[in-house]
């Protein structure tokens, strides 16, 4: 697997302990690379998405989990550069749901 250049993971080895967080990389590092966003940009949301979570008091962060991170911040830039042409509908607890489209 060949990375951006500026991805600054081992990229030799990225490691992922589930699918989803191998597809929300894929996912991040593809937009990057189609130029939907520069990868520093990335990085700069991810930085941001990070530091939020440190700020708040330890009873409010939650576990700490690095790719929830990663997606927090792919989500932001997918919103900033509307990727996406219809809103997501989701359930209760944030899972997308399936929906007709009317092609």
């Amino acid at each position: 697997m060949k990375l951006h250049e500026t991805c600054t993971t081992d990229q030799a080895a990225p490691q992922f302990d589930h699918e989803w967080q191998r597809r929300a990389f894929g996912l991040a590092l593809a937009l990057s690379e189609f130029r939907h966003y520069d990868w520093s940009e990335f990085q700069q949301e991810l930085i941001a998405t990070i530091g939020d979570w440190e700020s708040k008091p330890e009873s409010q962060r939650g576990q700490w989990e690095y790719y929830d991170h990663w997606v927090a911040a792919l989500e932001q830039l997918v919103d900033r550069h509307e990727l996406l042409t219809a809103p997501v509908l989701t359930d209760a607890n944030d899972h997308a749901l399936a929906h007709d489209h009317d092609h």
